[in-house]
């Protein structure tokens, strides 16, 4: 099963033929291949993260994104961002290109939200975590995962939690889950429950991503913030 943002008519769709040869330097990261059954496989295609920003000119945003599910787990996530050519992918318990950053603050973190949000995230962020607390409004949920990364690309932003509250589709998060998940880091509804990627295209109970920090630990700070978000 295929789930994408774009809707294009039968007459309108391009036709692109892959001759099934993976790049050396993917293959050389990826160390034992997996066979999964066809249909335990979903993929979440987001042509164009961060639309908005992109009729605004706001290029750093975008990006474009690519996962496999298999039963509902994000197990491999790509994240391009085209107009710096930078591109991120992890595979779970397979290889990757991106890595954490060697540390995080969990004390006071920089913490990257929705720019149409930052207001609402900002009120229980400071009451959280005090005034210190650094909140960053961005563009699109494939840029914010990649702000918790060791990412080369200068224009790239950098964060120690990723926050949001309100409705956000599958195809915009899979991806970041993925890679998150390769690497070690977790993301979940703002109640800590895990995403399953079959079935409904959104999530109801807003998302909080992080790595290299006690994630539970961060959701039992934050008891009232998807009650805030739903107001």
């Amino acid at each position: 099963q295929i789930n994408t943002e774009e809707h294009v008519d039968a007459a309108d769709q391009e036709v692109i033929l892959w001759d099934r040869k993976i790049p050396e330097d993917i293959l050389k990261e990826i160390a034992t291949p997996q066979e999964v059954p066809a249909e335990s496989v979903t993929v979440w295609i987001d042509p164009l993260d961060a639309t908005q920003e992109y009729t605004e000119d706001l290029r750093k945003y975008v990006t474009t994104m690519v996962c496999v599910a298999v039963n509902g787990k994000p197990v491999l996530g790509v994240i391009h961002k085209p107009f710096s050519e930078y591109t991120a992918w992890a595979m779970v318990d397979g290889g990757s290109n991106v890595k954490a950053r060697t540390s995080y603050n969990e004390k006071t973190p920089r913490i990257v939200v929705s720019r149409s949000h930052s207001g609402m995230v900002k009120q229980v962020a400071l009451q959280t975590f005090g005034n210190q607390t650094t909140i960053i409004p961005a563009g699109g949920a494939g840029y914010k995962v990649l702000a918790l990364l060791d990412v080369p690309d200068k224009s790239q932003e950098k964060a120690d939690l990723y926050i949001h509250v309100t409705y956000i589709k599958k195809w915009d998060i899979c991806a970041g889950n993925a890679i998150l998940k390769a690497l070690g880091g977790h993301m979940t509804t703002l109640s800590g429950e895990e995403i399953s990627y079959t079935g409904s295209d959104g999530i109801e109970g807003g998302l909080l991503a992080s790595i290299r920090m006690n994630h539970q630990a961060l959701v039992r700070k934050l008891p009232d913030l998807e009650k805030t978000g739903h107001k």
